[in-house]
Formats: C-alpha cells, sequence, structure tokens
C-alpha cells in the first residue's frame, strides 16, 4: 500500500472566532461539510466563552459558511442553530450531515448538561442547508458523534454512533 502524504495549504485555520459575534467569540471547531450546487457547505460547532465556564454559561451553537473554492468561506452573522428545548440546554454539538433522496440529514449531539453523561443524539432535516426542521433525540442514551449512513439499506436509514464507555474508575 502507497502511503498518503498530507501538505498544510495555509499555516492558518479556514475559519476563525470571531470577537464581535458572542456566540462564536471563543472557538469554532467539529464541522460538517457537504458538496452541494457547486459550492462548499460548513455547518460548524462554535462557544461563545473558553471550555472553563468562568466567564457566563459555555454555550455551543452550530454555524454557517459557504464557499466557492473550499478556502474562502462567507458566513452568517447569526447562528444557524443554536440551543433549544430541554435536551439543548448547553448546546448543540458534533454535526454529521449526509443527503438522501434530495434531503440532508444532520444528526447532533444535543447537550443539556445537567449530569456529566447528559448529552444525546438529535436530528434535524433541511432541503437548502440554510433551515432545518428539528427531529428531536433520535437516541435516547448517553452518546455522542453519530452519523447517518448516506443512502437507505432496504427502505431504512442505518446510524453509525460512538458510545461512550465508561469505566468504574473513571
Amino acid at each position: 500500500m502507497m502511503p498518503i502524504k498530507l501538505k498544510r495549504l495555509f499555516s492558518h485555520p479556514i475559519l476563525e472566532p470571531v470577537p464581535s459575534n458572542t456566540w462564536e467569540a471563543a472557538a469554532i471547531f467539529n464541522c460538517a461539510a457537504v458538496y452541494h450546487n457547486n459550492r462548499y457547505h460548513l455547518v460548524y460547532r462554535t462557544t461563545d466563552i473558553d471550555a472553563s465556564g468562568k466567564d457566563g454559561p459555555f454555550i455551543s451553537r452550530l454555524g454557517y459558511a459557504v464557499s466557492s473554492d473550499g478556502f474562502n468561506f462567507e458566513r452568517f452573522h447569526t447562528p444557524l442553530l443554536t440551543n433549544k428545548g430541554e435536551q439543548e440546554l448547553r448546546g448543540l454539538e458534533d454535526p454529521r450531515i449526509v443527503e438522501i433522496d434530495d434531503i440532508f440529514y444532520m444528526t447532533y449531539t444535543g447537550y443539556r448538561g445537567k449530569t456529566p453523561r447528559d448529552y444525546r443524539i438529535c436530528l434535524a432535516s433541511s432541503i437548502d442547508l440554510k433551515t432545518w426542521k428539528r427531529h428531536g433525540v433520535v437516541l435516547d442514551e448517553s452518546n455522542k458523534d453519530a452519523s447517518l449512513f448516506p443512502e437507505k439499506i432496504n427502505g431504512r436509514f442505518c446510524m453509525f454512533h460512538r458510545m461512550v464507555a465508561y469505566l468504574p474508575w473513571s
């Protein structure tokens, strides 16, 4: 097998926090990327403060950016999705997007934050990547980082996920 060599194109990230946008002032990470209609679409996780939580509640939201070349992105100045409902009190994390039958499905982690393992796999759908309909919790257990398989199998959806294991001494 031939090894793959990766080369860094820039010394800076493609997207960086925007201090004037409170909702994405501290960090941008864990994005979902989709190529659709000759454009690159990113849905990315943001935070309002650093993870120490000393300056506020540390809420994660999802932002949106689009590019024709994959390097220079135009961004929404407001969050694409922000925390809504009991399961998302502390926000939305880890978006993963697939397109099935002309509909975009995004799994994400809904983080309530009332207990150490208080996160669930949630689902939203869209036809344009900008307007999303939430479907709520689809896997009601402590779980993170799920994605739907990009096509149905025998007419049914298939989801990959990473169950978080906790050892008795952790």
